[in-house]
Formats: structure tokens, C-alpha cells, sequence
């Protein structure tokens, strides 16, 4: 029986049959078991009216004569019937059939004895000369006053048996039409069943097997809760394919980590080491050359810590661990401030910072630390990336936000790295072989705070001609909105 129970097809298919087989093998028997009972019992009413109508045609004779006989071969040449007719003393006087071979023999007692009290009887008999049963019905001849024996009439059970028989053969025929036509209908149903349920447990090994871009395709022919299922499959498997994409996605991010990460402190640590030995080995015994080594490994260390406090902020930023220290801030007075701090460095750079802000520019709530943070971080690059040439930073003002735009007319970042200038540790390649150093953490940093700060970001940039910052503060009122 393990062959069935695998397989739901061939479960479905013989359930359905064999409940069709019981029921329609129980509506046959009883058919033909009432079709049987019903026929007989007409077949006996039959012949109960027939044998009052003869004794309708010879109740005033109370002994044969040659017209009682005429009777009786009359009727029994046209129903068929055997006929009998008995007198009083339960003798046989005269038959339906010309050949007497029944004449004078005598019939049972207790059938003489129901008629001549004026009953009906019937029965089946089995006559020794008929090697059929008979199914016999018998009335008195005469009168209720006068009773002058009985009438007998004989039909063979045979016929009544042939005619069940085709009943039968009927309904048997009809149970294995109905059979093939169940069957046709219970494999179209079974299978619209089947195959997608196989559809779908092969598209979930694929699954398994790590194809998570497998599908089931839905089709008209699916009943409605069978396509609801693969609807649902599907949006599971869209689910588990985004969860992975994303999951490689992190773990490329992670490995993108430790090897930025790993680059960035080896390349310090290995200048310092470097220095260390010398000075350790008393290979350089000259005061002046010794400052310098001071010096490097010094600006070495600010660099790791610089680097390891940037990268602990960032981690605290996408983890929201860091909260704001919000008050009304003004963005003129923290943009000021910003390109006061950072005059010297432009002036060695040979670059021109241009601040354009409105009289009326309103105040917006924010961290002012962190917002000097983000301008710093961004006017800091623009500078780092442009020499000789102008920084412009100027502030608008819109009916529910504050527009800063810091413009330079350095470099320019190529159109293919500007969606990742974003990311941790990333820098242009030609940026990290011919200019300053940094961590690569800033722009990060940047992003990660402004959207602290409910605003928005982007970046606008052309090769050779310079870059431009757009960073879009809400209003005091319209930031309490959205917080």
C-alpha cells in the first residue's frame, strides 16, 4: 500500500473510485432487489385479475362443459398462462392446454381448504412434469354463496428472472459508463491538484538546493485555493531571494570591511614599526632625524585614532545609539564658524570660500556639534579635492525647508562612482594614489547624519569641472511633523 500513500494522484483517483463503486454498487443492488420485488408483485396482481376474470366468465357453470373449456383455452392461449381448473373435492376437471395430462390429479389439502373458504392464495409451486418453478395464483370458482372448487393460474418464475436479469445488466452497464466517465473526471480533478502541488515541491528543492530565483508559474487551470498557495509560495520565495541577495550583500559589505579596514591600519602601523626598529636599533642617531620619526609616528597615531573614532561613530549612527542634542540652531552661524576654522587649510591650498547666506535665514532644530560635523566633513573634501580655485556655500530658504549647497570647482568624481562615494572606506582610486589621505568614513558619517537630522543628500558632480552638495534641512515646524 506504500505505492498509494506516495503518491496524492493515485490517493485521490482510488478514494474517488471507490466511493463511487460502493455507492453506486449499493444504489444497484438496491434497484435491482426493488425492481425485482415490484415486478413480481405485479406479475401476482396481474394474475390475480386475470384469474377473477375468469372466474367472472364461468362462476354460473358448476361443472365443466365444452364452453368452460372453450374458456380456458381461450385465455390461456392469449396470456400464455397455464390454467387449472379444480372442483370441490380438490380433483383437476379441466386445463387450458389440450393435451389433459394434468386432469384428474388432485391438489393439496390445505389449498382446498383456503379456497372453499373463499380466499385467495399464492405461491410459488415446483410441478413434477415442469421442470421450472411456477409462480401460481389461486382463486375460488363460483360465487360467495356457492363455491364450486378453485381456479389455478401458473407463470413461469423464469420469466420474471430473465426480466431482472436485463434490469440488472442495465444498471451494471450504467455503473461501468459511469465508471469510465468518474474516472476521466476524478484524473482531470486529481490532477489539476497534483501537478501544481509537484510543481511546487520541486520549485521548493530548488529552493533548498540554493536556486532562490525559482518560481511556479500560476495557470488558469489551478482551483482557486491551489493558486492561492502558489501566490503565497511565491512571495515567500521573493522574500527568502531578498533576504539572501541581502545577506550576500552584507557579507560582501563585511568583507569589504575587513579589507578596507585591514589596508587602513596596516599601512600606519607598518611606517611606525618601521620607524620604531630604526630607532630601537640606534640607526638613526641624528637629533633632527629622530624629531622627524617622532613626528611621522605622531601624525600616524591621530591618523589610527581619527580613524577608529570615525568608524565607532558610524557604527553608532547606523545603530541609532547616538541622540541628537536638539535645540534651535541657526545654519548661518554654524557655516561661519565651519569656514573660520578651516580659512588656514584653503589659504595653504590656494582656494577662494565664498558664503552666501540670506538676512532672514531661519532657525532650524538640530545638534549644532553634529551639524558643524557635517558641513566640516564636506567643505573639508571640497577643499582637499580642488586647488587654486573657489568653494562656494550658499544658503536658501524655502516656504518649509533650508537648502545648503556647497559647490567647488576641484576634480570632479566620476559618474560611476558617485553612487558609491557613500559607502565605508571607499575611495576614488586616483584620489587615494595622488592626494591627502583619509579615513574614507566621512561621507558616511555625513549621510548618516543628516538623516538624524530628517534631511536629505545628494550629490551632482562633472569630471575636471568640480562637485556640488545639496543638503535639504526641514523647518523647525515642519521637522517637529516629522518627528
Amino acid at each position: 500500500m506504500r505505492w498509494i500513500n506516495q503518491s496524492l494522484f493515485r490517493r485521490l483517483l482510488i478514494s474517488y473510485l471507490f466511493i463511487f463503486i460502493i455507492g453506486f454498487g449499493l444504489i444497484g443492488v438496491m434497484i435491482a432487489t426493488s425492481s425485482q420485488d415490484y415486478i413480481t408483485e405485479a406479475k401476482r396482481q396481474e394474475m390475480l385479475q386475470q384469474a377473477t376474470s375468469i372466474n367472472a366468465a364461468i362462476m354460473d357453470f358448476n361443472k365443466v362443459t365444452p364452453e368452460v373449456e372453450n374458456v380456458l383455452q381461450q385465455i390461456g392461449q392469449f396470456t400464455g398462462l397455464n390454467i387449472w381448473l379444480f372442483n370441490d373435492e380438490g380433483e383437476i376437471v379441466a386445463t387450458a392446454s389440450r393435451q389433459d395430462v394434468f386432469v384428474g390429479e388432485p391438489i393439496s389439502d390445505d389449498i382446498i381448504n383456503e379456497v372453499l373458504q373463499g380466499k385467495n392464495r399464492i405461491e410459488v409451486m415446483r410441478i413434477e412434469e415442469e421442470e421450472r418453478p411456477m409462480l401460481s395464483v389461486i382463486v375460488p370458482w363460483g360465487t360467495n354463496e356457492k363455491i364450486h372448487g378453485g381456479i389455478v393460474l401458473h407463470s413461469p418464475i423464469s420469466g420474471i428472472n430473465t426480466t431482472v436479469a436485463n434490469i440488472r445488466e442495465i444498471v451494471l452497464w450504467g455503473i461501468i459508463s459511469g465508471l469510465v466517465i468518474v474516472s476521466i473526471l476524478v484524473s482531470y480533478l486529481s490532477w489539476t491538484i497534483s501537478k501544481p502541488l509537484k510543481k511546487l515541491d520541486e520549485a521548493a528543492n530548488e529552493i533548498a538546493l540554493g536556486n532562490y530565483s525559482k518560481r511556479v508559474n500560476l495557470h488558469e487551470s489551478f482551483p482557486d485555493e491551489i493558486s492561492a498557495l502558489v501566490s503565497s509560495f511565491n512571495r515567500m520565495a521573493e522574500k527568502i531571494d531578498k533576504i539572501e541577495n541581502e545577506r550576500d550583500l552584507l557579507e560582501q559589505r563585511r568583507q569589504d570591511f575587513i579589507a578596507n579596514i585591514s589596508h587602513e591600519l596596516r599601512t600606519p602601523l607598518t611606517a611606525m614599526k618601521g620607524f620604531l626598529e630604526a630607532l630601537q636599533d640606534g640607526l638613526v642617531k641624528d637629533p633632527e632625524s629622530q624629531k622627524k620619526y617622532f613626528e611621522i609616528m605622531h601624525r600616524e597615531t591621530e591618523y589610527l585614532n581619527h580613524l577608529v573614532n570615525d568608524l565607532m561613530d558610524l557604527i553608532k549612527l547606523e545603530k541609532q545609539e547616538i541622540s541628537l542634542d536638539l535645540y534651535y540652531v541657526h545654519l548661518d552661524e554654524v557655516l561661519k564658524k565651519v569656514s573660520l576654522n578651516l580659512e588656514p587649510t584653503m589659504k595653504e591650498r590656494g582656494n577662494k570660500f565664498v558664503l552666501e547666506i540670506p538676512d532672514d535665514s531661519p532657525a532650524i532644530i538640530g545638534d549644532s556639534i553634529r551639524l558643524e560635523e557635517i558641513f566640516k566633513n564636506i567643505i573639508h573634501n571640497a577643499n582637499k579635492f580642488t586647488e587654486n580655485g573657489t568653494i562656494t556655500t550658499k544658503m536658501k530658504y524655502e516656504s518649509e525647508s533650508v537648502t545648503v549647497q556647497i559647490k567647488d570647482t576641484g576634480i570632479g568624481i566620476p559618474s560611476y562612482d558617485l553612487k558609491r562615494i557613500w559607502e565605508r572606506f571607499f575611495k576614488v582610486d586616483r584620489v587615494r594614489s595622488k592626494k591627502g589621505r583619509g579615513t574614507g568614513l566621512g561621507l558616511a558619517i555625513v549621510k548618516e547624519l543628516v538623516k538624524l537630522h530628517h534631511g536629505d543628500i545628494n550629490v551632482e558632480s562633472e569630471l575636471g569641472k568640480g562637485t556640488t552638495f545639496t543638503i535639504r534641512f526641514p523647518t523647525h515646524m515642519q521637522q517637529l511633523k516629522d518627528s
